[in-house]
């Protein structure tokens, strides 16, 4: 469930002051404190990709459509891909051999947390939204550098990103996919 959270805040980030890529491509490490002080260390690669359509609704009214995909792609200490379009998100488990599918419907809306976003310093910002904290730092480029959060479970999450690569010409739409094995036992949640 933490995994959950997080992938849901991230999921449409990137508002107040802080500009949304196109794509991005980093490593990341994760660490979730529980309130007793027991650490788990997780790190990764993440890919991002923001899409744009324009679409012509029944009234010949032209309309852009916005989808953001992230695709987690978790290491250690477990081998696990996590894929979704803010809407939908896939859980693909190859430790437990396990591929769980959600629908995301009381996800964070991070546009919403950074529209009350205040800028501490030219790097650092803080937005209360929904009773829950967020502290996002930017590098010295703007691109996004950490994340620390307390989720719903009093878990205390740091996010750090570690070479980010911003609008990279060179992004290969395939590293969103989350193909999962046909052999997997499938959740449906």
């Amino acid at each position: 469930m933490r995994i959950l959270l997080t992938i849901s805040f991230l999921a449409i980030f990137l508002h107040a002051g802080i500009s949304l890529p196109n794509n991005f491509e980093t490593d990341f490490n994760q660490s979730i404190t529980n309130s007793k002080g027991k650490v788990i260390n997780y790190r990764g690669k993440v890919n991002f990709k923001q899409e744009r359509q324009m679409y012509i609704d029944d009234f010949n009214k032209t309309e852009e459509i916005s989808s953001k995909l992230f695709k987690w792609s978790y290491e250690t200490p477990t081998k696990k891909e996590v894929c979704t379009d803010g809407v939908q998100l896939l859980v693909i488990d190859h430790d437990l051999e396990q591929v769980s599918k959600y629908i995301i419907d009381d996800g964070l809306d991070l546009e919403e947390i950074l529209k009350v976003a205040q800028k501490l310093s030219p790097t650092d910002y803080k937005a209360l939204y929904r009773d829950v904290e967020y502290l996002i730092t930017l590098d010295n480029k703007k691109r996004l550098e950490k994340i620390f959060y307390v989720d719903s479970l009093d878990n205390r999450v740091k996010i750090v990103f570690i070479n980010m690569n911003y609008n990279s010409k060179s992004f290969d739409s395939r590293s969103l996919e989350c193909p999962a094995n046909p052999n997997y036992d499938v959740i449906e949640g």
